[in-house]
């Protein structure tokens, strides 16, 4: 789990392995889809070679709409699943082949986010790694990569390690309160063993065994064992089992770190207005190849007013404003302009602070260092003491923490992680002391197993036996 979870695709990965974008043909802009559905989402990418918006209803899941002549993509077929694999991977079409296709998640895209994607094309690689891509149908790009060996490895750690089983995780509603059930019988089971190990410790040493010999521990064996490991590693283990607990949010006592659907539409001035965009796809193009090779270009909004975003890499993106032909690429969009926007999303709330961070803090921080820097970080005084984690070059919300997500980031990532500034950001430091607390949590777990057998045993033992009528 310290190193490998569960396969996924890096937002890195994903746009280095896309082609540039190449809208010389398209002319159709889909603002006649908003009429038909309320999109959430548009983003302008390459389909097999030709342009395609890909669009996110609101309530519903992706599909595509061609941008060069306005016609409906609507599921592709394998042999279109194959060709957008090829052309991700670099290989030829006939070394790849299909394996099937998934009307729900399966194992291995089990999170709810994968819903909108659904269903899936698994297209085999047929390497030695045993790569699988799974690609949208509705939007006829890869989504995720398998291999073999990613797949062993979340078995042996992220699977079990969050109850990651298809038949519990897909539903999730039932994984959410089963989880909670367990981990809630696992505080309580940590709060009892401590507390009887207390009690039963004797500082006089009033306990004697033969020998003879006194001790202040009233066990011997397993046992004995058990009480001393439980002594070094009892406190850890609970508070381990109580964070994972914190991590459900039971109650829904935080919010967490994402920001709501409603919070980003107010952030953003006004949802998504396809109306708005009165420069063409083809001329933001243009505009933007004088900045970057685009890989992909989002329609968004940012204060109530709409903007191209143009992506060649995580770290190299540009805006560009789309009610202004002849306007340049924007590297940042300007403070003030972010700071009216936060205070829009907290119900006009002064600023507290207004702080250019180009290195994580405690809140904002990536363990990959994938997140994007330079992030501002603004603080409000409204009833929740919002504070907003903004990317200047996206004009997007990263984060955003109110004091319960504050506390729920230091009870969770916290305790669970051991994610503390002092050792996160001093590695190997943080590795060998997760490594030693996780090898003493695993021998007190296994040393309360084998006692739990052998109890078992001996109570099944004792237990009379009913003779057999003849």
């Amino acid at each position: 789990m310290m190193y490998a979870r569960m396969p996924e695709l890096t937002e890195s990965d994903r746009l280095a392995r896309l082609p540039n974008l190449d809208l010389n043909a398209a002319f159709a802009f889909p603002s006649s889809v908003a009429s038909v559905v309320k999109p959430e989402r548009i983003i302008l990418g390459m389909l097999n070679g030709r342009p395609a918006y890909r669009i996110l209803p609101r309530d519903g899941r992706w599909f595509s709409i061609y941008a060069d002549d306005g016609g409906t993509v609507g599921e592709i077929d394998s042999r279109a699943a194959i060709q957008s694999a090829a052309a991700f991977s670099g290989r030829a079409p006939n070394q790849l082949s299909a394996v099937g296709e998934i009307a729900d998640v399966d194992q291995w895209t089990v999170y709810p986010a994968s819903r909108v994607y659904l269903p899936f094309h698994i297209i085999s690689g047929n390497d030695p790694a045993r790569t699988n891509y799974y690609v949208s149908a509705g939007t006829g790009a890869v989504y995720l990569t398998t291999t073999f060996r990613g797949k062993l490895l979340a078995w042996c750690g992220a699977i079990p390690h969050w109850w990651y089983i298809t038949a519990l995780r897909s539903n999730n509603s039932m994984w959410h309160w089963v989880l909670i059930a367990a981990s809630g019988c696992g505080v309580l089971m940590c709060i009892f063993g401590i507390a009887a190990g207390i009690m039963r410790y004797s500082p006089s040493k009033r306990y004697r065994f033969p020998g003879p010999r006194y001790s202040s521990v009233p066990h011997v064996g397993m046992k004995r064992w058990h009480y001393i490991i439980g002594y070094g590693f009892g406190f850890i283990t609970f508070t381990w089992i109580l964070s994972g607990l914190f991590s459900m949010n039971p109650g829904n006592w935080s919010p967490g770190p994402d920001a709501s659907l409603a919070e980003v539409h107010s952030f953003a001035g006004a949802p998504l207005d396809t109306r708005a965009f009165t420069m063409s796809p083809l001329q933001a193009w243009n505009s933007l190849n004088r900045c970057l090779r685009p890989k992909e270009i989002e329609l968004i909004m940012f204060n109530a007013e709409p903007y191209y975003l143009g992506r060649e890499t995580p770290f190299h993106v540009r805006l560009l404003r789309a009610d202004r032909a002849g306007t340049g690429c924007l590297s940042q969009v300007p403070l003030s302009q972010v700071e009216t926007a936060s205070r829009r999303l907290a119900g006009g709330a002064s600023v507290l602070s207004v702080d250019t961070l180009t290195s994580y803090d405690g809140y904002y921080y990536d363990r990959k260092k994938q997140k994007p820097l330079p992030v501002v970080r603004i603080r409000l005084a409204d009833q929740k003491q919002t504070w907003l984690y903004v990317n200047p070059e996206t004009a997007l919300i990263q984060a955003r923490y109110t004091v319960r997500s504050r506390w729920e980031r230091w009870l969770y990532n916290g305790l669970h992680s051991l994610d503390f500034p002092f050792l996160y950001y001093h590695r190997p430091l943080w590795d060998l002391v997760v490594i030693i607390l996780s090898v003493g949590g695993f021998a007190l777990s296994i040393t309360g197993i084998v006692l739990t057998v052998r109890y078992l045993q001996k109570s099944y033992k004792k237990r009379p036996r009913v003779p057999r009528q003849a």
